[in-house]
């Protein structure tokens, strides 16, 4: 993350419109000495003062600069803020830096080579963090909210998840957007053979929110992955009371559709074969399997169908939730 990228982020949060500087101190004295210097001039033009060019010009000066003293904080910051970024080139930023950053992170943790995997096999589910999390303390959690209303945030929860054709890679950190910085790494893997249900559900969270006494997190959308063993996967796909924009929110429905779908043709005993094609009969096979009615598809062709549905409809959303918010911050 260069600096100048750095600093735009934060000026995002940290940057409000300039209010109109109060008639403080240095006003007041200002006008004192543009009041003195016009009299000497009005003396010495009845001709009561003599020779008092030069003390008069001097008195308005140090009122002007005094004056100026006052109201160039202004000027300052309504610059900066007419500068800052639009929400929807931070929404660009957040999900490029989730894939430049993020992303490479996971592979190398996982021992996962990514040319091996499609866009579609790697999906990415931020959540914001707005309380107290062990480990970053020091870190700091602001949020802005946007012309839309809602709130993006400088701290987040990444969660990744790479389906594999025989099982699904997990990665998870808190993301400190500001700094560039990632804590609390944590990877799983959960086989295909030991998954014994997956779903979409609710979940109460018990955080107590920054700056609201007593106000809890509260309910968050879940995907969750259980193994036969008990050992259960909570992906947190959205958390109502913090009011994130849509395009920060990924629907996993599909996902849980087209990972039912190649479960239960796993209990059945059905091999999953590899999704490209080794040759021209392999091809037109899987091209005849696409065209195949649902009920008879085979499960590769619809897992992988559905994985990139999902990936395409998420991008055509992001792509157009980000269009929408450029048009309106310029006032087209």
């Amino acid at each position: 993350m260069s600096a100048e990228y750095k600093r735009l982020i934060a000026n995002y949060f940290h940057i409000f419109e300039a209010e109109y500087p109060s008639f403080r101190k240095a006003a007041k004295f200002g006008t004192g000495f543009i009041i003195l210097g016009l009299f000497f001039l009005y003396m010495q033009y009845i001709q009561v003062f003599k020779n008092v060019q030069i003390l008069s010009v001097v008195f308005i000066l140090i009122g002007i600069f005094s004056f100026w003293t006052w109201v160039r904080p202004f000027f300052f910051l309504k610059r900066i803020f007419y500068t800052r970024p639009a929400d929807g080139d931070m929404d660009f930023w957040f999900h490029n830096d989730m894939h430049e950053v993020i992303k490479p992170r996971a592979f190398e943790l996982l021992r996962i080579n990514p040319s091996s995997l499609k866009d579609e096999n790697v999906i990415l589910v931020p959540y914001p963090v707005f309380w107290d999390v062990p480990g970053m303390a020091k870190v700091e959690k602001v949020r802005r909210q946007g012309d839309d209303e809602k709130y993006i945030y400088s701290v987040w929860g990444i969660q990744i998840l790479i389906v594999t054709e025989y099982y699904v890679s997990y990665y998870a950190c808190h993301y400190d957007w500001l700094n560039d910085k990632m804590f609390n790494e944590r990877t799983n893997e959960y086989y295909f053979e030991d998954i014994s249900s997956v779903r979409n559900d609710e979940k109460d969270l018990e955080y107590n929110l920054l700056g609201n006494l007593g106000k809890k997190a509260g309910i968050a959308r879940v995907f969750c992955l259980r193994n036969m063993s008990g050992d259960e996967l909570t992906v947190i796909t959205d958390i109502p009371s913090l009011e994130t924009p849509s395009a920060y929110v990924n629907n996993l429905e599909r996902l849980v559709q087209a990972l039912r779908i190649l479960l239960r043709h796993r209990r059945f005993g059905i091999e999953i074969e590899n999704n490209k094609p080794k040759n021209e009969d392999a091809e037109h096979n899987v091209q005849n399997d696409v065209n195949t009615p649902p009920e008879h598809e085979d499960d590769t062709v619809m897992f992988h169908r559905e994985l990139r549905e999902l990936y395409e409809e998420y991008s055509r959303e992001m792509d157009e939730l980000r269009k929408e918010k450029n048009k309106a911050y310029r006032g087209e």
